[in-house]
């Protein structure tokens, strides 16, 4: 990724599209995800298992699409964010 995405920029395009992003793990390995922040295509919001969290501006959570869960990233360690599929929205 040749410029450093800010964070509502990452987030807006999450929210309109697939996309496959490739960060570095904690422990220094690359790890490559299809993700979404789409509404079409997240699980349905369950209030009773919600977890109220304090907002981390440096991590973005997304649904992984492949491991069907919620996975996060730090925005610092984001390698690339490329669009997939392009919603509706």
């Amino acid at each position: 990724m040749q410029q450093k995405l800010d964070r509502e920029t990452v987030l807006s395009i999450l929210r309109k599209s697939v996309c496959e992003v490739v960060f570095i793990k904690k422990n220094g390995e690359f790890r490559k995800m299809k993700c979404t922040l789409n509404s079409d295509l997240l699980p349905d919001y369950d209030k009773e298992k919600a977890v109220n969290r304090e907002v981390n501006e440096s991590v973005v959570a997304v649904w992984d699409l492949e491991k069907e869960a919620w996975r996060s990233f730090r925005l610092s360690s984001l390698q690339a964010l490329v669009e997939v599929n392009r919603g509706n929205g």
